[in-house]
């Protein structure tokens, strides 16, 4: 099952240890990104050749610029063994709105 968390709650995750993955397609030069330290850039069109990439061990919390994506990566990450998956409501949009940390 997928959770869904704010952004308050999902910064507060990575706080203690989840991965924050960006799964946006479309990241231009001027785009926004949590700033955080521990991000891993892994566009969605990629994500079925990709997935490996990420520790399988460690929660995820994903990221996408209004949520969808972020759900449909979710859903494929929990089909291919990671169970400690979580998505950010409202994407990067609600994360920026929260006034929490971009670069």
């Amino acid at each position: 099952m997928v959770k869904n968390f704010t952004p308050r709650e999902a910064y507060a995750a990575y706080i203690l240890g989840s991965v924050m993955v960006d799964v946006r397609d479309n990241i231009g030069p001027d785009s926004k990104t949590p700033g955080v330290n521990r991000i891993y850039r892994l566009p969605f069109s990629e994500l079925d050749k990709r997935f490996g990439e990420l520790p399988p061990n460690k929660p995820v919390i994903l990221v996408s610029r209004v949520g969808n994506k972020g759900k449909e990566a979710a859903t494929f990450l929990l089909q291919h063994g990671y169970n400690d998956v979580a998505i950010v409501d409202g994407g990067l949009d609600a994360w920026v709105d929260e006034g929490l940390p971009v670069k």
